[in-house]
């Protein structure tokens, strides 16, 4: 396994902030949390590639949003917020290095934050960064390497479908209470529900049987033991308050 991240910018007081939280406040906090992060990947064997980052764009650690890999491929994104397109262009280099690459068509517009790997399909929201010139895209890069879509609406408290629903082991989804209904997600899939007031603890981060989940929510973490997998908890509280979660922060692929 493999990693692109960006280290976090000098900046990132000014990130984009609405749903989770109201903008970072400590960046040598944010600092020591992203390095944290960045360990905890090498930890569990992936080889990380750190990017630098850059003052002019405060969102640029969150590099999830650039890219979409299936395969040997990755989808380039046109990020759903203006103020970040600028960002692709250091994913688009560190990933042409080992993935070919291919680009979504103008008025198309996506983050890799609503999109989400679940067995032989892709889900995808459509939310306030994704519209559906992007899903389109998105389906037909898909479908040319055999993948499946299904499309799930963002409830308008959350910014992204990952934010809010991620899929700890194969075949289950974790999701928070009253926020969706099974209806919304494929058929075969088992819907773990989390408490409504730990939405944020249903964005995880899986690794076979080890899995990262942000820090202090404590009916997940249990839920999260009871599917026995060794969970470690990383503390996300400034990468929380702009928005982001653990799935944000890396580009993964094999």
């Amino acid at each position: 396994m493999r990693a692109i991240v960006r280290k976090v910018s000098s900046s990132f007081e000014n990130a984009l902030a609405k749903f989770f939280g109201s903008g970072p406040t400590d960046l040598s906090e944010a600092l020591a949390q992203h390095d944290a992060y960045v360990s905890k990947l090498i930890d569990f064997g992936v080889s990380v590639r750190v990017i630098p980052s850059h003052s002019d764009y405060p969102d640029c650690c969150f590099v999830e949003d650039h890219a979409i890999v299936a395969g040997d491929s990755a989808l380039l994104t046109n990020a759903g917020h203006d103020s970040r397109l600028g960002e692709r262009k250091e994913i688009e280099d560190a990933l042409s290095v080992d993935l070919n690459l291919e680009y979504m068509s103008e008025g198309a517009r996506m983050d890799g934050g609503d999109v989400l790997k679940f067995g032989d399909k892709f889900l995808v929201g459509h939310s306030k960064r994704t519209n559906r010139k992007g899903i389109e895209d998105l389906e037909k890069f898909l479908n040319s390497r055999n993948y499946g879509l299904h499309v799930v609406e963002v409830p308008p408290e959350s910014l992204h479908l990952i934010s809010v629903c991620t899929s700890p082991v194969p075949g289950k989804l974790l999701a928070p209470e009253g926020w969706f209904s099974e209806s919304d997600f494929p058929s075969e899939a088992e819907i773990i529900w989390v408490p409504k007031e730990e939405a944020y603890a249903a964005n995880v981060l899986p690794f076979g049987d080890k899995v990262m989940m942000a820090k202090g929510y404590h009916s997940t973490l249990k839920i999260l033991q009871n599917l026995n997998l060794d969970v470690h908890e990383m503390e996300m509280s400034q990468f929380r308050e702009a928005d982001g979660s653990l799935t944000c922060l890396s580009v993964l692929y094999d």
